[in-house]
C-alpha cells in the first residue's frame, strides 16, 4: 500500500518558491501540510500560490504541533545547521537543498544526529539529478568508454556577494559532480583570479583515485542569463560533452576508417550520439534535477531505504572546500587581474 507522507516546508524564500515546492507535483506520496519561515510575507505568498494549510513562524511550534512524517529545506547553509538538528531529533525525515551546512565539522555532527535517529537526511545536490549529467554518469560507466581518464567543467556565474559564498554555495556543485562521476578527487593545484571582492576566478585541478586527472573552471564573471556550464570527459578514444545543461553528445571512434574522398556512412555502434528531445513536449525528465530528486527521496521512505547522497556522502564533498582553501594558501602566485 502507498504512504502518503505528511510534509514540512522550511525556508519560503525564492529556490522553495520557485523551484522545490513546484517540482513536488512529480511526487504523489507527498503532501505539504505546513510551511515555516521567520518572514511572514514570503509564508503567506507560498501559501496563497500552493494552497498551504498551516503556516509557521517558528520550527519549534511546527514539529510540535504536526504530525510530519519529513521535510524539505532551503533556508540556506547558514541557517540549516539548528534547522536539520531539530527536525532529526524530532524524529522527522529531512531533504534539505545544498550545501547543508556551515563547514565539515557541522557536515560531521549532523552525521551523527542523523546515524542515531535512523531518519534520512538527503542533501539536494541536484546536478546529480540532472538528465545530461545522469546520462554522461550511466555512459561513462559503460565497459566501452575505458573509464574516465581526463574530465574538464565549466561553471560560471554573476558576480556573487563574497569569494567564500562563491566556494561553498556555487563551486561545491561542480566538486559534487565531480566525485559523482569519478569518485574520490583529492585537489592538487588552485589558481585564484580576483578582479574585486565579488568577481572571482579559479582553475582546480585535481586526480581521481583511479589515476584520472581533472579541472573545474569556475567564476563569478559572467552574466548568468547566458550559458555558464560545460562538462568534457574523456575515455578510451572517445568523449561525451553535456553543454549548458541540455545538450548531451556522445562521440565513439567509427568502426571503419574514413577513407579521403570517400563518402562517409554513420556507424551503428560508432560516431556519435547526440540527445535531441523536443523542448515543446511536456517533459517528464528534469533537466534541473530537482523533481528526480524529491521524487527519489520519497521513493526512497516509501521502500524504506536512506537516499543519497545522505549527508555522511557530503561530509566529503564539504571536505574537498577545506582542501580548496588550503591549496588557495599554499599558492603563492599573484591573485590580481591588471589589464594592459
Amino acid at each position: 500500500m502507498t504512504q502518503t507522507f505528511r510534509v514540512g516546508v522550511i525556508g519560503c524564500g525564492k529556490h522553495m518558491f520557485e523551484f522545490l515546492f513546484g517540482s513536488l507535483k512529480w511526487t504523489p506520496a507527498a503532501a505539504v501540510v505546513a510551511a515555516c519561515d521567520i518572514d511572514r510575507a514570503k509564508l503567506d505568498q507560498l501559501a496563497r500560490v500552493y494552497n498551504v494549510p498551516r503556516l509557521y513562524t517558528d520550527i519549534g511550534d511546527m514539529l510540535a504541533k504536526e504530525r510530519l512524517d519529513a521535510v524539505v529545506v532551503a533556508a540556506g547553509h547558514q541557517q540549516n545547521f539548528p534547522l536539520l538538528r531539530a527536525a532529526l531529533e524530532a524524529g522527522v525525515n529531512v531533504f534539505v537543498e545544498k550545501t547543508p551546512c556551515n563547514d565539515t565539522a557541522e557536515a560531521k555532527a549532523l552525521a551523527e544526529l542523523q546515524r542515531k535517529s535512523g531518519k534520512a537526511l538527503m542533501v539536494g545536490f541536484n546536478r546529480r539529478f540532472m538528465t545530461g549529467y545522469a546520462m554522461a554518469r550511466e555512459v561513462s560507466q559503460r565497459p566501452e568508454f575505458g573509464g574516465i581518464r581526463m574530465y574538464h567543467s565549466q561553471f560560471h556565474a554573476t558576480p556573487y556577494r563574497s569569494d567564500e559564498f562563491l566556494k561553498v554555495n556555487h563551486i561545491i556543485h561542480h566538486l559534487d559532480l565531480a566525485r559523482f562521476l569519478m569518485g574520490e578527487l583529492t585537489i592538487t593545484h588552485v589558481d585564484k583570479l580576483q578582479i574585486d571582492d565579488r568577481r572571482i576566478g579559479y582553475n582546480i585541478s585535481f586526480r581521481s583515485q583511479t589515476g584520472a586527472i581533472g579541472i573545474i573552471q569556475s567564476a563569478s564573471m559572467l552574466d548568468e542569463i547566458y550559458p555558464m556550464e560545460r562538462l568534457e570527459i574523456v575515455g578510451d578514444r572517445r568523449n561525451i560533452v553535456v553543454d549548458n545543461i541540455k545538450n548531451f553528445i556522445y562521440n565513439r571512434p567509427p568502426l571503419n576508417s574514413k577513407q579521403n574522398y570517400e563518402p562517409f556512412a554513420i556507424d551503428d555502434a560508432g560516431d556519435a550520439l547526440v540527445w535531441n528531445p523536443s523542448h515543446g513536449y511536456y517533459p517528464r525528465y528534469s533537466h534541473h534535477g530537482y523533481e528526480n530528486g524529491l521524487r527519489y527521496f520519497f521513493d526512497c521512505l516509501q521502500a524504506g531505504k536512506l537516499p543519497q547522497p545522505d549527508i555522511h556522502d557530503s561530509v566529503r564533498t564539504m571536505e574537498l572546500i577545506d582542501q580548496l582553501n588550503q591549496k588557495i594558501g599554499e599558492n603563492k602566485s599573484p591573485t590580481a587581474f591588471s589589464p594592459s
